[in-house]
């Protein structure tokens, strides 16, 4: 039980420092980079993706009960051996396959909780490697879109945009709707660098980074004063570890900007990519080392 409780506040304690101290464990993962990040995206994010497997298969016994999944694998062992001798006699095949259904149905209620348990500690890292390695910079010479969602009520008329000497404002829409007013830039990314967009409305300043042919070592593709909503609606799982958060009460609701997506060494690259290859190696080292710590899964 100590154990259990242990892990499960572990995993508690990061989720809660990914959602309100979001610089401390960007500062963990950006010395993570420093470590592994002139390996190329690809392996870091393999190396990474199997630590993870490693904590996973450490940390799952102390979630789970594990002399009832022993119990279940036992049962559905039992039934299709039953199946497999008395496969002559329908009633015990039809019983037996029932009973094969009913206890995978077991199984998976019995795994069920220690994966929720520990999906989202795993989801901030997931997020974490989407923020460093998941897209590019705008290529020099680009055009490119930037959509700003203002708050209700503000006039896009009265907010001021200010673009660096990096970028070229070619065009801006205003679209003066009450309930979603928004401004559409449409930029060139005429010079290398990190530059920054700035809005001004009522006193209060926004900024909204654009990485242009240099990396910075995080790309954020959205600035938000909604960051939940934002996640739920699965705009961009990122919001807390690329740009900080915006405050709730600001006049601007997202800053969005589409960057290229990364490849990821023999995958296209981008958030996807990222998590396929996360899951795929995370779950071959779990499974790969179960039988080394006696782990039933």
């Amino acid at each position: 039980m100590k154990a259990r409780l242990i892990v499960v506040s572990i995993c508690a304690a990061l989720v809660a420092a990914g959602v309100f101290v979001p610089a401390a464990v960007n500062a963990v993962f950006n010395l993570l980079d420093l470590a592994l990040g002139w390996m190329g995206p690809f392996l870091a994010v393999t190396i990474v993706s199997a630590l993870v497997g490693v904590l996973f298969i450490l940390a799952f016994p102390h979630v789970s009960w594990q002399a009832g999944i022993v119990n279940v694998k036992g049962r559905i062992k039992y039934n299709l051996l039953g199946i497999r001798i008395f496969q002559d006699h329908l009633p015990t095949v039809l019983k037996s396959t029932a009973g094969t259904l009913g206890w995978n149905f077991a199984y998976i209620g019995l795994n069920l909780l220690p994966m929720a348990v520990m999906a989202a500690p795993f989801m901030i890292v997931w997020f974490q490697l989407n923020a460093l390695y998941a897209f590019d910079p705008l290529p020099e010479g680009a055009r490119q879109l930037v959509q700003i969602e203002l708050s209700a009520g503000t006039k896009p008329q009265e907010v001021q945009v200010a673009v660096p000497p990096g970028l070229e404002l070619l065009r801006t829409v205003r679209r003066d709707d009450a309930a979603a007013p928004m401004l559409l830039l449409d930029l060139r990314a005429a010079g290398s660098g990190r530059h920054q967009i700035t809005l001004s409305h009522g006193g209060e300043v926004v900024t909204k980074d654009v990485d242009v042919a240099e990396r910075g070592q995080r790309l954020s593709r959205m600035r938000t004063s909604e960051p939940m909503a934002r996640f739920f609606q699965a705009q961009d799982p990122i919001v807390w570890f690329g740009e900080s958060v915006l405050p709730a009460a600001s006049f601007v609701r997202a800053v969005s900007i589409d960057y290229p997506a990364k490849p990821l060494g023999f995958l296209d690259g981008g958030e996807i990519s990222i998590m396929i290859w996360f899951v795929v190696v995370s779950l071959i080292v779990g499974f790969g080392l179960k039988g080394v710590f006696g782990v039933e899964i």
